[in-house]
């Protein structure tokens, strides 16, 4: 879901999700890709779907994250 509506559980937005995953990235500073999805399994649950995925599609855009191919990881 791009943007939440009336009938949504904010805890599946994707401005939720990006919440969490740069709160995890402060802690953290790298995080593999897999971890990451983990502790958003583990935080709100496994009816993420590609939220996840458009959650980090979003802070790269706004150049929050940055992606290295070789490690698979995700930086700050």
């Amino acid at each position: 879901m791009l943007s939440p509506n009336k009938n949504t559980d904010i805890k599946y937005s994707i401005l939720y999700i990006s919440g969490i995953i740069m709160k995890e990235l402060q802690r953290s500073g790298t995080i593999k890709y897999d971890d990451l999805k983990n502790v958003i399994i583990e935080t709100i649950g496994k009816e993420i779907g590609d939220t996840l995925e458009l959650s980090l599609s979003f802070l790269f855009l706004l150049d929050k994250i940055t992606y290295c191919q070789q490690t698979d990881c995700i930086t700050l």
